[in-house]
């Protein structure tokens, strides 16, 4: 439960990383407030011409609130990362509670080579541990998975988030299922936005559970390194060897950061891999400190929009959760 006790907090830190990583993400923490991010508790109200948009309510959030947004948050990678590695879906058992069910539309198993495979099987079942961490530690007051869509191609969340509205569209739309270079891709821009949303959560924490959150951010970073590392690697390799007519994966991970930029508001923190002689597998900002999105900025992204909306794009029926309505994150 969230009250639970020391035995619970130990069993989580030593899942993610030990006394050495809660003293690293307490020491990350402790300079994140100079990154220009507001509290996490800030909604702003959204834009008067914009038709579909919803006030969002004032709201105090809790510690279990937050973790049930990153619980949220976990739910989704993980679903791409089933679907993608074997087909499949996290357990059953992993994925009742509070709210409205749903389960995971879209996707399809994709053709990886042998080392990215086992390097995302590792990342996978990372995620399911932190998965079953995250409900031990919430109790009943876990909330369910809800409704998640991660089609790709046209009319899809992925074709949405893969560039900016007022590009030139390409001729096929994004879908992340189309080999493993899309497959990596789609889930780079996904693994950084859980990144920087745990982090953003692991701030506002109150003194309990705050070594247990900086953990938990260290372990989503060691895996958006993993994930980015890869598809770093790919881009070199794809630099070496052109193919006529095509982007090269830098260009195109560019492309894909400004799609998703145009959701959550004017601060540009979302990047790209990095380029020719030089990486950007760590995404951090002034001071060398690592990136945060509010709940309110990640949602824009996860329903791809700039309105305060309160479902769309990856959640058709919305989160679950107190944590729920993005915020009004146009220009």
């Amino acid at each position: 439960m969230i009250e639970g006790g020391a035995p619970t907090r130990r069993r989580f830190l030593r899942l993610v990383g030990g006394a050495s990583a809660v003293a690293g993400g307490l020491s990350f923490l402790s300079a994140c407030k100079s990154d220009g991010i507001v509290d996490a508790t800030s909604v702003p109200v959204p834009a008067a011409s914009s038709a579909s948009a919803v006030v969002p309510p004032a709201y105090t959030p809790t510690d279990a609130d937050r973790m049930n947004f990153a619980l949220q948050l976990h739910y989704f990678l993980a679903g791409y990362l089933h679907r993608g590695i074997d087909g499949g879906s996290l357990p059953a058992n992993l994925a009742t509670g509070t709210g409205k069910a749903g389960t995971v539309s879209g996707g399809r198993q994709v053709s990886l080579s042998t080392q990215t495979l086992e390097a995302l099987r590792e990342v996978s079942s990372q995620f399911d541990a932190r998965i079953a961490l995250l409900r031990q530690t919430l109790g009943p007051a876990a909330t369910a998975q809800p409704a998640i869509n991660i089609a790709g191609g046209q009319g899809s969340a992925f074709a949405a988030t893969a560039q900016r509205a007022s590009d030139t569209a390409p001729a096929v739309a994004f879908d992340p299922w189309a080999s493993e270079t899309d497959y990596i891709l789609g889930l780079t821009g996904l693994s950084l936005l859980n990144t920087q949303a745990t982090n953003d959560l692991a701030w506002y924490m109150g003194a309990s559970y705050k070594p247990m959150m900086a953990a938990l951010v260290c372990g989503v970073a060691g895996d958006d390194a993993i994930v980015r590392n890869i598809l770093y690697v790919a881009a070199n390799v794809f630099r070496q060897n052109p193919v006529a007519g095509q982007k090269s994966i830098f260009e195109r991970a560019d492309t894909m950061a400004r799609g998703r930029d145009q959701f959550d508001g004017p601060k540009d923190n979302d990047q790209g891999i990095g380029g020719n002689d030089w990486s950007n597998v760590s995404v951090v900002g002034w001071g060398e400190i690592p990136t945060r999105k509010t709940p309110e900025m990640t949602m824009g992204i996860l329903y791809t929009s700039a309105a305060s909306v309160s479902s769309g794009g990856f959640f058709p029926a919305g989160l679950n959760g107190t944590i729920h309505i993005s915020g009004a994150n146009t220009y």
